[in-house]
């Protein structure tokens, strides 16, 4: 007696080869935790002139010679909201750094304005924008634009730097909220500029007169100094995640014969999150 195995019928998809990947943000916004609600978050906040309007939360330990106007409210130690914020803004730290850079610039200081090797002079997509080590990085007197729904993260292996009456603009359903910059050393913005996004700068951060930001200053354990100026924290939408949809349950085959008396093996098995399904005939034969 001998065996004969005839294969009348093979479905199989090679999720690995014909189905794309399953896409996902290259850039996620960190969770800010109780930081969310400062417009400023310093260890030293600096601010001689009148003029300066924080609508949201201020923090310091050590306060200005001209109190701002702060439609929020102010934290100094030994408020725990005041130090639970510094924790979280260390927290959303490191969740920033750790994020892969999904563009790297030329080695050397960068202007983001002009800069072409990242695409469309000025546009810059979702992603996770890195200079090269200790790499400036500055806006130039042209602006940019942030285009598109998602998380755009600039870490800056140096310091960032905003030149007079520079703007950073949002466009296509971008965010103010999904906006963050991690820069290594000071964070300098120049007068009259406009600017957009959370930059987290324990090395400090020093704001020009008449900016208007629209986002946070958060330097816990460093300086931040102020000049007349407009920092409003934006109204962002609670971040939940989506709850899946179960796959349905792949089909099973009758067990017992099939049409001409054959019996049926179903083989079942998961590559790639796709669900492969084989079935085979097998039929004994005597010689």
């Amino acid at each position: 007696m001998k065996l004969f195995v005839r294969t009348g019928f093979v479905s199989l998809l090679l999720a690995l080869f014909m189905v794309p990947a399953i896409a996902a943000y290259a850039a996620t916004s960190p969770n800010l935790g109780m930081a969310t609600a400062f417009g400023i978050l310093a260890g030293t906040y600096a601010n001689a002139v009148s003029g300066t309007t924080i609508n949201g939360d201020l923090g310091y330990t050590t306060g200005p010679a001209v109190a701002p106007t702060v439609s929020g409210t102010t934290h100094s130690p030994p408020s725990s909201k005041y130090s639970t914020a510094g924790t979280d803004q260390g927290s959303a730290s490191a969740n920033l750094n750790s994020q892969a850079c999904t563009f790297t610039f030329p080695p050397g200081a960068v202007d983001l304005a002009t800069d072409t090797s990242h695409g469309t002079l000025g546009v810059y997509a979702p992603g996770v924008y890195c200079t090269a080590a200790s790499s400036d990085a500055s806006i130039g007197t042209a602006g940019i634009t942030l285009t598109g729904a998602g998380a755009f993260i600039f870490k800056v292996n140096g310091a960032l730097t905003t030149v007079d009456n520079s703007a950073v603009r949002l466009a296509g359903g971008a965010s103010a909220c999904d906006v963050f910059w991690a820069p290594t050393a000071a964070t300098t913005l120049g007068a009259v500029s406009t600017f957009v996004g959370t930059d987290i700068d324990a090395s400090g951060i020093t704001i020009g007169r008449a900016v208007t930001w629209s986002g946070r200053a958060l330097a816990f354990g460093g300086t931040v100094s102020t000049d007349a100026d407009t920092i409003t924290v934006p109204t962002c939408a609670a971040t939940s995640s989506p709850t899946p949809t179960p796959a349905p349950a792949p089909a099973v085959p009758p067990t017992g014969a099939a049409s001409g008396g054959l019996p049926w093996v179903s083989l079942a098995c998961l590559i790639s999150g796709t669900v492969v399904i084989s079935t085979v005939w097998v039929r004994r034969r005597r010689a």
